[in-house]
Formats: C-alpha cells, sequence, structure tokens
C-alpha cells in the first residue's frame, strides 16, 4: 500500500519560521535606529532653537533702555567712560539653562535663576555666551571706541544615547553709531 502524503514537515516548519524571525529583527532593529535618529534631530533642532532665541535676547537687550550697548558684553567687562563701573551683564562659562529671563527680560543674565514663575533650569542642558570686542581698524586709536562685538552662543546637550553635543551660533553686532 502506497499513501501519498502532501505538505510540509516540521523541518520546514521550522526553517520557514527562521527566515520570518531573522526579517522581522531586522525590521525592528531599523525602527529602533530610526526612532533614536529622530529623538536626537529634536534634540538637535531644540539646541538650535535654544541659541537663536538666547541670540535674540543679547541682540534685544542692546535696544533694551535700562541695558544699552554697554550690557552687551560679559559680567564685569564694558566699564563705563565716566563712572569706570562695569556695565557688562552676561555670565561667563557654562551655565544652567532656565526656560524664562529674570526681571530684565533678558536670557544669560546673573538674575534668570530667581523669576518668580518658579524656574527651573532645563535638564542636560548649558550655555554658554562668550562675547569679543572688536577693533574697528576705520577708527584709529585713541580712545578707538568699540562699534562692533562678536557674539557667540554655544549650547551643549546630553543625547538620549549618553553623548554630549553642542550647537554653536555666531554673529557681530554694532551699536548703530554713524560718526
Amino acid at each position: 500500500m502506497k499513501r501519498s502524503e502532501a505538505g510540509f514537515t516540521y523541518i520546514d516548519v521550522l526553517c520557514g519560521m527562521t527566515i520570518l524571525l531573522v526579517g522581522v529583527l531586522a525590521l525592528s532593529g531599523v525602527l529602533v535606529t530610526s526612532v533614536v535618529r529622530t529623538r536626537d534631530s529634536e534634540q538637535q533642532i531644540n539646541a538650535k532653537q535654544l541659541a537663536a532665541s538666547t541670540m535674540e535676547s543679547i541682540i534685544s537687550a542692546r535696544d533694551i533702555d535700562n541695558l544699552g550697548w554697554n550690557a552687551i558684553g560679559s559680567v564685569g567687562s564694558n566699564p563705563d567712560p565716566v563712572s569706570g563701573i562695569p556695565q557688562g551683564v552676561f555670565l561667563t562659562g557654562f551655565q544652567r539653562v532656565y526656560p524664562f529671563p529674570g526681571k530684565d527680560g533678558v536670557v544669560g543674565t546673573a538674575d534668570d535663576a530667581t523669576d518668580p514663575r518658579g524656574n527651573t533650569p532645563l535638564p542636560n542642558v548649558q550655555r554658554q555666551i562668550v562675547i569679543t570686542d572688536i577693533n574697528d581698524p576705520d577708527r584709529p586709536t585713541p580712545p578707538n571706541p568699540i562699534y562692533f562685538r562678536r557674539i557667540d552662543v554655544t549650547i551643549q546637550y546630553l543625547t538620549d544615547s549618553g553623548v554630549w553635543r553642542q550647537e554653536v551660533m555666531s554673529t557681530v553686532v554694532t551699536n548703530y553709531v554713524t560718526n
């Protein structure tokens, strides 16, 4: 008696399931990598936006009545020509980043941490503001007043993968003196 048996053997089913499992694992690896890259891009965009808003705040500080051009500098810099009192208001080195500016309305200054809205620093984010005077070669010494300043804003942030990254934004500002 001959019996004709058609179908898959147990070995055929195991081989097919193994091939399917390898494909599913590869696909899940691609999805995980995609999610991580998307999160890294989101953090990078947030850091760039933070740098841009910081730069905007610094430039607008030049136009605020109680601050003005001489406030655009590091704490202890830009002495007043008459009184000799330093007028720079921006903190040096990497500082914690607060979501709201302090009473003066300018980010990166000493009063940021004292905002009445309960300012808590952003986690794993630091900001550095470097302001450098630029001498104008067309205005010979003395007294050679400073009409240009270079501003560098660096945002340092910790990615979800545990790596510190930086975003840097730079510009040059002037005090609009026309003479």
